[in-house]
């Protein structure tokens, strides 16, 4: 399907909650709090996410900084996560016997796991991915036998060697046939993109992706874009200057020890 790589799909707990983001343009909607904003970039999710990963997230109190996290669909046990470290090798997962158990058995078989694994995706049931740098492996649920199951047709396509599921993917929990995926092959900037999502959100991704190529829209996106552009450079000139104060105190500091050596 036709898709931007700045493409981002929530999906909530029921069809009645979902966030949709295209470039610039959102859409947050929450039938049980009556709630919908349009165009909204301050977008504020749950604020329980336990303290741990909140840790891991910002790097503080001895945990590593952490670049990726998702959740499974866990009501009994909402502690549960995986978390992808920015450095090579890092990773962290709080998940139940069964998941834990499918993780130390791929890591067994996988060369280079640690290493290799980029995050991992939770669905329905017992339905996850497992992404890696060169590949996925996807877990199906019992209720997903039909090989003409929806998410089981999209994986099929993309399970030669190479294909791999960029982040910004998710899974839905409450059925599975729903999804948004983002495949890549490493080395190369094409990413194919496939969803299937419930009829409302679908249209309205359609409405954000229509709106997005107005010439008013991309003129603002175009813009934008070049307003954090300038942004980055001054920050680049910042720290350049702050480096070359630095540079300069270390030589008056060596030049004054040097004068009262020969003192």
């Amino acid at each position: 399907m036709a898709g931007s790589p700045n493409t981002l799909i929530v999906l909530g707990l029921s069809p009645d909650s979902y966030f949709i983001g295209h470039d610039r343009l959102g859409y947050l909607y929450d039938a049980m709090d009556k709630y919908e904003q349009n165009n909204g970039h301050m977008v504020h999710f749950n604020g329980s996410i336990n303290q741990d990963v909140r840790d891991y997230l910002s790097g503080t109190n001895g945990k590593f900084g952490a670049e990726f996290v998702s959740f499974p669909d866990c009501d009994n046990s909402p502690f549960q996560y995986f978390l992808k470290g920015k450095n090579e090798g890092s990773w962290h997962a709080v998940l139940n016997n069964h998941l834990s158990q499918k993780i130390a058995a791929t890591k067994a078989e996988v060369t280079n796991f640690d290493a290799a694994i980029t995050g991992m995706l939770f669905g329905k049931g017992e339905t996850h991915i497992m992404m890696f740098r060169a590949g996925f492996i996807a877990t199906f649920d019992q209720e997903i036998s039909d090989q003409e199951h929806p998410l089981k047709k999209v994986l099929a396509q993309y399970s030669e060697p190479g294909w791999c599921i960029e982040r910004g993917s998710t899974l839905c929990f409450y059925d599975s046939k729903y999804f948004f995926l983002k495949f890549k092959r490493p080395g190369e900037s094409a990413i194919k993109i496939h969803w299937s999502l419930p009829p409302s959100m679908d249209t309205k991704l359609r409405q954000l992706m229509q709106k997005a190529e107005e010439p008013e829209e991309k003129t603002g996106l175009v813009h934008e874009e070049q307003m954090w552009q300038q942004v980055i450079q001054q920050r680049l000139v910042g720290q350049q200057m702050i480096m070359n104060q630095l540079q300069q105190m270390n030589m008056n500091m060596a030049a004054s020890w040097s004068g009262f050596r020969l003192q």
